[in-house]
């Protein structure tokens, strides 16, 4: 895969990510993204998110 293969596939999953919250927001859902980074065996840095979801009153 080429450098502008995979910043399309990043570009893609991030306007996936950001539809996916503007509707959790429209049915009252806050979503919290924490992020945790881990080093894997070959020494590159992966960065975990981790989604808090909350329904709003």
């Amino acid at each position: 895969m080429s450098d502008a293969e995979i910043a399309q596939t990043v570009r893609e999953a991030v306007e996936r990510l950001n539809a996916a919250l503007a509707e959790a927001a429209r049915h009252n859902l806050a979503v919290t993204l924490r992020t945790t980074a881990h080093q894997t065996t070959g020494g590159v840095e992966q960065v975990v998110l981790e989604p808090r979801i909350f329904k709003l009153l």
